[in-house]
């Protein structure tokens, strides 16, 4: 695992931990960082570029 990979993976845990915490003591902010945070992911997801099959002649 690399640097940027295991950097990346302690973001994502500190982010996820934070909002739980935020989602016990404030609800709506809570909530409103939980749902931005999934549509950004699920947003990554659709923007990759998937590779196109060699044409056939």
């Amino acid at each position: 695992m690399n640097k940027l990979s295991k950097k990346q993976i302690i973001f994502l845990f500190i982010l996820i931990f934070g909002t739980g915490i935020a989602t016990t003591q404030y609800f709506e902010y809570g909530m409103m960082g939980l749902t931005g945070f999934v549509l950004a992911y699920l947003g990554k997801g659709m923007r990759k570029i998937k590779p196109q099959p060699p044409n056939q002649p």
